[in-house]
């Protein structure tokens, strides 16, 4: 049983190692810095590790005196017929381990929470730094590495921490205490026994390099199986999966990817029952080696039977925490190679900070409108490694969005129209030239106030995995139930409510996908309405609904515009056509603007995109100049 449970642990040790080697492979190196930085983040939990290492002390003391007491039965008690002494061994033989569990059961107790409390901070500090992020950060990481971060690396940090908390000095004041009892007792056999202690390591390291291959092997075939799970049994996949009749081809390719990690989980099964076969008989031979040398000085008068007895229960109780400690080196390095992957995490900086010292707003957020201008505004979204600026694709954009008045962005794809709608939001901070709120430049407004003033609905529509009343109360969860049902009236919502079984208690799904496009867009504009912004950013708020639908919004809509600046993306030039200024943009400039009259009369851009959506015959005519490859007469 013993040389299973250090089997077991040394593929602990071989996991860590596969770990580390790959972390250092990929160029990262644990440093000084990184220690510190770990020493740092154990220093507000200084005096529970006091009190634990205390109680780690007492433990081992404790389980020292029982092989003591052993000898004194064999050697004195028995020979002597003392039963009143006997009886008092045999009761301490009981009582010590006993004293020695509980305080080993308090000191698991105190690591546990000093292991749990790290973990905490660091998963609290790393969620709140994730949340930091711009937004730039998530669109070139994919979502399973942050996630990985937070959940993966924090429970091997976890593991590591339980290894250095609960192992590391308590497997070294066993060793040290154990062989200064031992040569107390007698220098001979205390050195035939610690020579016995390098052997003891030559199965980690024999065994070591095949460990690594079949953990490695196991972990890799685990890896393609949750792959394939995370593509074929997520909501996007299995309608993929369904849609295409795939489903016995996916099961048979889940069928042989299942039986690979079978075959290399027995493979490294059978590499521990290895290193097992050889860890018990290294123990065997370690007492075999005591007791006939133990029995020879017996014999000859030099030591007695009761301090053999002890070298051979002590020996016993040094092999295993010996062996630890020759695998410690891994672990360490691993926790300081995990703690730096956690460490970095926590250093990405923070392209759209909080302003030191925060300027006042001349206004109440919720309760009166703001102007929001862009002056000379120049933009170039992050390159793909995120350590560059990427080609400009704004070009001195200026306008202001009077207070009160719909300003609307109109375009072909891909000119910039919700860059500009990004950078009103504080999602980004220009380049070059100031955003400002109420004449307040962005950088300067609390990130609160401006969350106040600001509401936003964007193309992307997201709910939460929540009831319908949750969703929309999102932005503001202390609105009253009548200012839950103006919302949902102004909305459109209200048919919708009265359909669905529970009404606004129906839980919505994953992504909302319990809703169509049109329903999911008016949940997201009754959450905007709900929040009562002073500022109202539409980008293609409306692309999702039918026209009944979009003409009864379309009057909510005006009702809620009124004493609100709102600045809104439309390819539908039908939902903006009583915009006070209409700014119309091209290649990241503005290339006109005026009111919807002007523009038409003017004969540009704006008049082509209009003309191209309600007059038939021009529809007809930029139909006609596409040759069927998709490319347009004439070239590009």
């Amino acid at each position: 049983m013993g040389g299973m449970g250090l089997g077991g642990g040394a593929m602990h040790a071989v996991w860590r190692q596969r770990r580390t080697l790959r972390y250092l492979e990929a160029g990262g190196r644990p440093t000084k810095e990184t220690a510190r930085r770990l020493l740092g983040v154990l220093r507000p939990h200084a005096g529970q590790l006091a009190l634990a290492l205390a109680l780690t002390s007492l433990g081992v003391i404790l389980g020292l005196v029982p092989p003591l007491l052993m000898r004194e039965i064999i050697d004195r008690a028995v020979p002597q017929h003392d039963v009143r002494q006997l009886l008092l061994l045999a009761a301490g033989l009981l009582l010590f381990p006993a004293a020695a569990a509980l305080v080993s059961m308090g000191q698991s107790y105190i690591n546990a929470v000093v292991g749990q409390g790290v973990i905490h901070d660091l998963r609290t500090r790393m969620y709140e730094h994730g949340q930091q992020l711009g937004i730039d950060f998530f669109t070139r990481t994919p979502g399973g590495e942050i996630h990985a971060r937070l959940v993966n690396d924090l429970n091997a940090v976890q593991g590591v921490l339980n290894q250095i908390l609960g192992g590391l000095f308590v497997n070294a004041l066993t060793v040290l205490l154990t062989l200064a009892t031992m040569f107390g007792l007698d220098v001979r056999l205390a050195l035939a026994s610690t020579l016995l202690l390098p052997t003891f390591a030559l199965p980690v390291l024999r065994f070591g390099r095949r460990s690594y291959d079949a953990v490695t092997e196991t972990q890799e075939a685990l890896a393609r199986v949750t792959a394939h799970l995370e593509e074929t049994l997520t909501l996007s996949g299995i309608i993929v999966v369904k849609s295409f009749g795939a489903k016995r081809r996916e099961a048979r390719r889940f069928r042989e990817l299942s039986e690979g990690v079978r075959r290399a989980a027995v493979r490294q099964s059978m590499v521990g029952q290895g290193l097992g076969v050889a860890v018990q008989i290294l123990s065997a031979l370690g007492p075999a080696v005591v007791y006939g040398y133990g029995g020879y000085l017996v014999m000859s008068g030099k030591v007695q039977l009761g301090t053999v007895v002890a070298f051979a229960t002590y020996l016993v109780r040094l092999y295993q925490p010996a062996s630890s400690l020759a695998g410690m080196n891994t672990t360490l390095l691993g926790g300081l190679a995990l703690f730096d992957r956690v460490f970095q995490f926590l250093d990405l900086p923070v392209d759209v900070p909080e302003p030191s010292r925060p300027r006042e707003v001349p206004f109440r957020p919720g309760s009166t409108p703001a102007g929001l201008a862009f002056r000379d505004v120049r933009f170039a979204y992050p390159a793909a490694s995120g350590r560059a600026k990427g080609e400009e694709v704004l070009h001195g954009i200026s306008f202001e969005a009077r207070p009160g008045e719909l300003t609307a962005i109109v375009g072909p794809s891909g000119a910039g129209k919700s860059t500009i709608l990004s950078l009103a939001a504080r999602f980004y901070d220009p380049d070059a030239g100031e955003v400002c709120l109420a004449g307040v430049p962005l950088r300067e407004v609390a990130d609160g106030t401006l969350r106040r003033a600001v509401s936003v609905v964007t193309q992307e529509l997201f709910l939460f995995h929540a009831s319908l009343r949750e969703n929309i109360r999102y932005g503001r969860p202390e609105a009253s139930e009548e200012e839950l049902e103006e919302a949902v009236e102004a909305a459109q919502l209200a048919e919708l409510v009265a359909r669905l079984p529970r009404g606004l208690e129906t839980v919505v799904g994953e992504r909302g996908y319990r809703l169509s496009g049109g329903e999911k867009q008016r949940v997201a504009i009754a959450r905007a309405i709900l929040r009562n912004p002073s500022i109202l950013l539409l980008d293609e708020a409306t692309s999702s609904l039918d026209s009944h639908a979009e003409r009864l919004l379309q009057e909510a809509l005006t009702r809620l515009f009124r004493g609100r600046t709102v600045i809104a993306i439309a390819h539908r030039l039908s939902t903006i056509l009583a915009a006070d200024q209409i700014l119309v943009v091209q290649a990241g400039r503005i290339v006109e603007r005026g009111r919807h009259e002007e523009l038409l009369a003017r004969g540009g851009l704006y008049a082509r995109l209009y003309h191209e959506q309600f007059d038939p015959l021009a529809r007809r005519r930029s139909r006609q100049n596409v040759r069927p490859g998709g490319a347009a007469a004439g070239g590009e």
